[in-house]
């Protein structure tokens, strides 16, 4: 049920907020990519922190009115870390997760296919599925904060490492991934139709 909800509003995020984002590795993308400054980069990434610290805030308020059978005494309860695994290999998770994730992602920008935006919310969906076990399938630094800082079963710095440094490598390895050769081939077969011309 989890997975069909996740699928459902990722199509929706896309519909009603078009490419805007809440999460600081794209903008981390466009910096390296040469399309915004540093400065802009960090006052966009802490407004997205602070916004989802606020909503995570806003919610609880929800949680200790306990207006459904499914909040009694989640307002203020202690959380636990979803990560499973080691620190390191959590980070490898979430940033070999995120790489994949934004590399679909890419490929369908390029392509445009025609059911888009559903190919890519089962992609990701599918990917934090398979996480989810494992680091708990954040694939975004400032959700996986709002919802898991300060739980127990990790430190801060374990946090930043998996949350933080994993998915931010693997959005930022997206870019020149994306720009090899072999993936382009691969994933929009770039090259294929001009070797058949020149045979």
């Amino acid at each position: 049920m989890y997975a069909v909800c996740l699928f459902l509003l990722t199509i929706w995020w896309g519909r009603v907020w078009g490419d805007a984002s809440a999460c600081p590795y794209t903008h981390m993308e466009d910096v390296v990519e040469g399309r915004t400054s540093f400065k802009e980069m960090a006052l966009r990434s802490w407004a997205e922190l602070m916004g989802g610290c606020c909503v995570y805030r806003v919610v609880q308020v929800f949680w200790w009115l306990e207006l459904a059978e499914t909040h009694r005494g989640r307002a203020f309860e202690a959380c636990n870390a979803d990560l499973q695994v080691s620190p390191y290999l959590g980070a490898v998770i979430e940033g070999v997760a995120t790489l994949l994730c934004r590399l679909a992602s890419k490929t369908i920008s390029e392509k445009e296919p025609r059911f888009g935006s559903y190919i890519d919310s089962f992609i990701g969906t599918s990917l934090v599925v398979a996480a989810f076990n494992f680091s708990g399938g954040y694939f975004n630094p400032v959700l996986a904060t709002a919802l898991k800082w300060g739980c127990r079963g990790h430190t801060h710095l374990e946090h930043i490492i998996v949350y933080w440094i994993g998915a931010c490598a693997g959005a930022v390895l997206s870019i020149p991934v994306f720009k090899v050769p072999a993936v382009r081939r691969l994933l929009l077969g770039e090259g294929s139709a001009s070797k058949s011309k020149q045979e």
